[in-house]
Formats: structure tokens, C-alpha cells, sequence
């Protein structure tokens, strides 16, 4: 992961959203001094601070990964270097899955998250759901704020 290409890459997106770092350390709840050392790629962002960082922004966290905006062709490839870098920070050898399945089930999770996204409503996505597994209502439920869940940390 290149530090000093993603801190060029905020630093662009937010002159062109003309915000200052002041500002945008206050709206982040981090000193300015934090958003300077993001900037020049001496840090990276809490990963809290991922996704509030990327909505003001208006950028994807694989644009923020990438450093760069991403057209459709290489969205994939970004997709899977997160999923990369997802699976190297929290897999763990000891707990008895493999790493190859674990890779897989990440994926699969963020499939699944970005396929429920498209859905107009939390109810809409879990009727749809309900239908296509046959569970329980409540299981899908918890299932949606499982995976919606993930995407503050990711």
C-alpha cells in the first residue's frame, strides 16, 4: 500500500471538495495535524475513519486504497486487493479454516453486502431475503445488519 499516493490522492479529493484540513479534521473528530500526516503519507486513518473519511469525500475505500479514482474496468482488481489486504490483516493460521476459505468467505461477504445495497430499503432487502434462503425473518434481519455492520470497519 503506498502511504504518499493515497495522502496525495485526500488531498486532491478534498481541494476539489474545497474543504480545508481543518475542516475536514472536524467533521473526521481528528486534529488537523492528523488529516497533514495522512496527506503526506507519513499515516493512514484510523480504519473508523474509512468510510466517514470516503463519504465526505465522495470517493469509494477502494479509490482511497488505490490512491487514485477507479474506472469500472479496474474497480474488480481493487475489490480483490482489499479483500487481500482484509484477509492478510485478520486471518488468523490457527483457527482452523484455511486461508484460501477464508479468503473466499470474505469475498463472498462482500458480494453479498454490495449485492443488498441495491435494495431501496433494510425491509425490501430482507423480504428478498427471507424469499430467496427460506429462513426466518429475524435470521435475515440479523444476517443484513451483519454484513452492513462490516462495512463500518471496512
Amino acid at each position: 500500500m503506498n502511504h504518499e499516493k493515497i495522502g496525495k490522492f485526500i488531498s486532491e479529493c478534498r481541494r476539489e471538495k474545497q474543504i480545508t484540513q481543518e475542516q475536514l479534521a472536524e467533521q473526521l473528530g481528528v486534529t488537523s495535524k492528523s488529516v497533514s500526516k495522512w496527506e503526506t503519507g507519513n499515516g493512514l486513518p484510523d480504519a473508523a475513519k474509512y468510510k466517514p473519511l470516503c463519504e465526505i469525500l465522495d470517493i469509494t475505500v477502494n479509490e482511497l486504497f488505490a490512491g487514485e479514482r477507479i474506472s469500472s474496468e479496474t474497480e474488480d482488481e481493487a475489490k480483490d486487493y482489499l479483500i487481500y489486504l482484509l484477509t492478510s490483516k485478520i486471518y488468523n493460521i490457527d483457527c482452523g479454516v484455511s486461508y484460501e476459505d477464508f479468503k473466499n468467505a470474505l469475498l463472498r461477504m462482500s458480494e453479498a453486502t454490495i449485492m443488498l445495497s441495491k435494495f431501496n430499503s433494510r425491509e425490501t432487502a430482507i423480504e428478498y431475503l427471507v424469499k430467496e434462503t427460506g429462513l426466518a425473518f429475524e435470521e435475515c434481519s440479523n444476517a443484513y445488519d451483519f454484513y452492513f455492520n462490516l462495512n463500518k470497519y471496512v
